[in-house]
């Protein structure tokens, strides 16, 4: 990837380069409730896996992270982050609009979903069609020029970082658009300190939600 999406605009609307992240688990009337803060500001809605059963849909938001991250798109992090494009109004009705963040959470539903019965992708890597379901789906929009094998690199990094925070009941991701990566960097300590602390770019002061 040799540029970003929003390069050209203010700082408060672009995706911060280098994203710390922490996903935090506490009990809840439909099961367990996860909470994310990125860069040490609230983000978004806490999340179930609004299911009768244990789904782990409740960690999704890693699935938008690695979007972000690794294709500097996700109109549903922009969204719930303060960060829509408002100084241009037509890359805020079209790029961050309603059907851009319909597509950002399809994808994801279809990537779990598809993921769920290939082992997480632990010995496979997504199949070529759900590479092209997925371009199918950025139709019309910026995305749609990300490559299959950027689009195999997110979503890869995305699922990874989901069972890790699924399988230790939270923990903190660092993401680093740069370089396109997002890793798990361990549980949250009890003194809330990040494994990954670092400068990073503040979000917007706003949060959203879906």
């Amino acid at each position: 990837m040799h540029e970003f999406f929003d390069d050209d605009f203010p700082p408060g609307e672009r995706i911060p380069r280098n994203l710390d992240v922490t996903l935090r688990a506490a009990p809840g009337p439909f099961g367990e409730v996860v909470r994310m803060t990125v860069n040490g500001l609230p983000v978004g809605d806490p999340l179930t896996d609004n299911a009768r059963s244990e789904t782990g849909y409740r960690w999704h938001d890693t699935l938008h992270l690695a979007h972000a991250v690794c294709l500097g798109w996700s109109p549903v992090l922009r969204s719930l982050a303060g960060l829509k494009r408002r100084s241009d109004a037509l890359a805020d009705h079209v790029e961050d609009g309603g059907r851009a963040i319909v597509a950002d959470e399809s994808i994801a539903w279809a990537v779990f979903c598809n993921a769920r019965k290939r082992g997480w992708y632990e010995q496979q890597s997504p199949a070529p069609a759900l590479l092209e379901y997925v371009h199918e789906m950025t139709y019309a929009l910026e995305a749609s020029v990300r490559r299959p094998e950027e689009w195999a690199h997110a979503i890869s990094t995305g699922i990874r970082c989901l069972r890790a925070v699924w399988l230790h009941g939270g923990g903190a991701l660092c993401g680093d658009l740069e370089t396109r990566s997002l890793i798990f960097a361990g549980p949250v300590t009890s003194s809330g300190v990040l494994p990954c602390a670092r400068a990073a770019g503040p979000t917007s002061a706003g949060s959203g939600s879906r």
